[in-house]
């Protein structure tokens, strides 16, 4: 962009001064080819780093757990589908994961191993994007490790499944991989299933919904146990992020000087660019809009429950409502749209909270659990 515009000012100069522009275009060409260089540089140690910790094998390192997990989610979910394309050891493979952050394989999770008591009813719960696992260890206000959902539903009698994946690919790639998985897992599952609730943080959420239409289309016999999908600050109608994202990328391809910013903001992932409209399938992925008045139902014998959050304390104060949680509107939490919704059985808006802090908020918590408590038995004759 830099070069764009000093192009064109430095001709504005005319033919006196352009060996003084020759001289500065070149100096200014080897700075950004400097920065460009320590940029291979760090992009070339995380990418060795990753090679170590795959040929190491299962040893926790780097990537596991910690800033090193951290730093891996974010470039998943701003660079995960081309770390994908390029077959990048950065890439995340979709997991369960153990309460160190190491991968489990479908069978070590299915005999149950050392990392969880195979129980009955199995929780699979979900991160957003550029996130891992570990924001259902820990509750904001809590006592440190292991204070978060996953401890409080295994008190409840589930066992939960902590999955972890690269958020940058498109969320309908991330729905059938996730179907397929849990498909592995519950064949080989040592205990018969009684139930199996999705519960999904942001884009999470969306994983969840996709994942278990991928199920039910295919017949696959664990999503005839899913009973309860619970979503959490999930932008079921679309992101107004990424819509501005969008508009602002379209506008500044016009001009010169302002392309390369366009093009950078074009570079953001698949996933990212998933959230314009909260596509869960690749037909809407595809499509430029949607029907008016279209309506998607709860799957069959499933209930579905959103959460939502606003900065406002008031939930009904006109800056919540604009705002929503800072990245996702209640109402696109919520479902529910004037030209589009998504069926609920029961939503909830929370005042006062911040889209990154929904997960761990002890409120957020004791509303899941009461909503995934045991459902009352059926009428006997």
């Amino acid at each position: 962009m830099h070069r764009s515009i000093s192009d064109r000012l430095l001709r504005l100069g005319g033919p006196e001064i352009q060996p003084l522009a020759r001289a500065y275009q070149t100096m200014t060409g080897a700075i950004y080819e400097s920065v460009r260089g320590m940029g291979w540089v760090v992009g070339s140690a995380l990418s060795l780093g990753a090679t170590v910790a795959q040929r190491r094998g299962p040893v926790p390192f780097l990537w596991n757990a910690g800033p090193g997990s951290r730093v891996q989610a974010i470039a998943n979910g701003v660079w995960g589908d081309h770390f994908v394309g390029i077959d990048s050891p950065l890439s995340i493979e979709m997991a369960f994961r153990d309460r160190d952050g190491g991968s489990m394989d479908a069978e070590l999770v299915a005999i149950g191993s050392n990392f969880v008591r195979p129980g009955r009813r199995l929780a699979v719960l979900i991160h957003g994007l550029a996130e891992t696992e570990a924001i259902w260890r820990n509750a904001l206000v809590g006592d440190g490790e292991d204070s978060g959902l996953a401890a409080s539903l295994t008190v409840d009698g589930f066992t939960p499944l902590l999955l972890r994946y690269n958020t940058g690919c498109l969320i309908s790639e991330n729905g059938r991989a996730l179907a397929a998985l849990l498909d592995r897992v519950t064949a080989a599952w040592p205990a018969p299933i009684d139930e199996i609730a999705l519960v999904g943080n942001s884009m999470g959420g969306l994983v969840a919904r996709s994942a278990l239409q991928e199920g039910r289309d295919r017949r696959l016999g664990w999503s005839t146990a899913v009973q309860r999908l619970v979503t959490v600050g999930s932008p079921h109608l679309g992101s107004p992020l990424e819509k501005l994202a969008a508009g602002a990328s379209r506008a500044l391809r016009f001009a010169p000087e302002t392309r390369p910013l366009s093009q950078f903001l074009e570079s953001r992932s698949e996933g990212i660019k998933d959230l314009h409209s909260g596509a869960i399938n690749d037909d809407e992925a595809q499509a430029d809009g949607f029907t008016e008045h279209f309506v998607s139902l709860q799957p069959s014998g499933v209930e579905q429950h959103f959460i939502a959050g606003v900065v406002t304390a008031n939930v009904d104060h006109p800056v919540g409502k604009v705002v929503g949680d800072l990245i996702v509107r209640a109402a696109s939490a919520t479902g529910s749209g004037r030209v589009r919704s998504v069926e609920a059985k029961e939503s909830v808006v929370l005042g006062g909270r911040r889209h990154f802090d929904l997960a761990g908020d002890p409120d957020v918590i004791a509303q899941i659990r009461e909503w995934l408590s045991p459902l009352p038995a059926a009428d006997g004759f």
